[in-house]
């Protein structure tokens, strides 16, 4: 649908839940992604300043994560705008981005709608370094969780016991992992778990569930895959979670998929397969222009605020050396040249 049109249904969620709708989308492409950053941060707090004085803020949120803090940080951010904060959670609301609703009065979740856990993982010059291939090597991302698990493994699973077999387990993973890199573990953990029940507080005040919740949500689902549905989520989060509304559902449902579409969520991206589609569309051998939009913030009184990368793709013929002649018969193939031209935020006012 048209920005009018998408402007026009954002106001009947509006007005059927008596909020103001910021909606923040982060693109799940494989090739093509977008995160929770804190860049972001400044332009949320626009969007927030030209909604004015409300005491209903609801933020509709796609997004397979992030930077952990810079979702802690929205999330406080809008607290200090609105008394009350609602979640419109569509489809995918992991990592980060379950870290974010935490801190919302309620959680709208629509029968499609995912959470996960928010366990983090570290990425630093000191992480563990692999040869994907020969001549490729590859940073790991170190998971707070497999570090704990490797520890219970030892302890509980093996069982060995002693000074002398836990020294060796240790050494054997300080081998692999620089200690200073799992010394980064340990805080990353207890700072999840800091910020986590920071969030549940700024609204509710059992705190024993709070402490179960993040329990569950830092250590108690096994995997940061896991997937949360709407059912499991009401039986850990309680009345956080909102009562069904159809109608409200199918809005947000609509909002998302026009998001979807526009931001193509789901599609691989691959240079070469997005001049070959560009060219059919155009009918030009020339270089095109391709846009991803990979983040996107939008409002009904803010416009949109979208990162988009933009490439300039085309193929070149490569050059013979100087003198240099092909067999008869003999063409070379030609190579892809993508140039990125431009990458950041853009501003469309309507």
């Amino acid at each position: 649908m048209a920005r009018a049109d998408r402007k026009a249904l954002i106001q009947k969620i509006e007005t059927a839940r008596k909020t103001k709708v910021i909606c923040y989308l982060t693109s799940d492409r494989p090739n093509a992604t977008g995160q929770v950053q804190k860049d972001v941060m400044p332009l949320f707090y626009e969007h927030l300043r030209k909604a004015g004085a409300t005491g209903r803020v609801d933020v509709l949120i796609f997004t397979i994560g992030g930077d952990t803090l810079a979702a802690f940080g929205i999330a406080r951010l809008i607290r200090e705008f609105s008394p009350w904060v609602g979640a419109l959670v569509p489809e995918k609301c992991q990592s980060a981005g379950t870290l974010f609703v935490l801190g919302a009065n309620e959680i709208m979740m629509t029968k499609g709608a995912t959470l996960s856990p928010i366990d983090p993982s570290i990425l630093g010059p000191l992480n563990p370094v692999v040869e994907v291939m020969p001549g490729q090597r590859q940073m790991v991302p170190l998971s707070v969780e497999s570090v704990a698990g490797f520890k219970a493994l030892v302890v509980e699973d093996w069982d060995m016991k002693g000074e002398a077999a836990l020294t060796s387990s240790f050494r054997i993973l300080a081998e692999r992992v620089h200690p200073l890199a799992l010394g980064d573990v340990f805080r990353a953990r207890q700072q999840i778990e800091i910020l986590a029940g920071k969030l549940l507080r700024s609204h509710r005040a059992d705190d024993d569930a709070i402490k179960e919740i993040v329990r569950m949500l830092t250590k108690g689902l096994g995997s940061h895959d896991y997937l949360i549905s709407r059912r499991e989520a009401r039986e850990m989060f309680g009345a956080q979670i909102a009562v069904d509304d159809e109608k409200v559902e199918a809005m947000v449902w609509d909002l998302y998929r026009d998001f979807a579409d526009e931001m193509q969520f789901g599609v691989h991206y691959d240079h070469g397969l997005a001049l070959k589609a560009a060219r059919a569309a155009g009918g030009s051998p020339g270089p095109v222009s391709v846009i991803q939009r990979l983040v996107m913030v939008e409002s009904v009184g803010s416009g949109s605020d979208v990162v988009e990368a933009e490439y300039r793709l085309s193929e070149k013929q490569p050059q013979l050396p100087l003198g240099a002649q092909l067999p008869p018969g003999l063409v070379l193939p030609t190579t892809l040249d993508a140039e990125l031209v431009r990458a950041g935020w853009t501003h469309y006012a309507t």
